[in-house]
């Protein structure tokens, strides 16, 4: 069983967004387990221009971009067309305690991970931590003594 923690972007929370005079978004790709690559998109609602343009620098090259309505209203709408192939989500989580959830259910993927990719030994009490900045979901790990910081999608692929 797959986990995403994303809220997913409908018609009417988009039309909720505009109806509040949202009119500046970031739009960004997402990977994620359950979601083909290049199919999946994190939409962030901004009150102003420039705490869109904020969010956009952070981004890589063709990672994502700021968006502004009504110069680019076809663009979003496009994706969320039904049958379009494209999935939506909003930079927010549906439910409280996303993190726990993510540990429970990639546990086996995120051992593998530690196993081959770190330095961390099996009998280390070992802390992780996810957050997410810009869009994207980070890993910190820690044994107390060492910390890593990774992206949640190599974690958990």
């Amino acid at each position: 069983m797959l986990y995403n923690p994303f809220e997913p972007l409908i018609r009417h929370t988009w039309q909720d967004f505009l109806e509040k005079g949202y009119r500046d978004f970031v739009l960004q790709r997402l990977e994620w387990p359950d979601i083909s690559k290049g199919q999946g998109f994190l939409l962030s609602p901004y009150s102003t221009p420039e705490q869109a343009h904020l969010h956009a620098a952070e981004l890589g090259a063709k990672e994502g971009k700021a968006v502004q309505i009504p110069v680019d209203l076809n663009k979003i709408q496009q994706l969320l067309e039904v049958n379009s192939g494209y999935r939506v989500f909003i930079n927010r989580f549906y439910e409280e305690h996303w993190d726990k959830r993510m540990l429970r259910v990639y546990q086996d993927r995120i051992i593998n991970y530690l196993r081959s990719n770190t330095n961390f030994k099996r009998e280390d009490p070992i802390d992780i931590l996810f957050t997410l900045e810009h869009g994207r979901v980070w890993a910190l790990i820690s044994d107390g003594k060492t910390k890593k910081k990774v992206k949640a999608i190599d974690l958990i692929s």
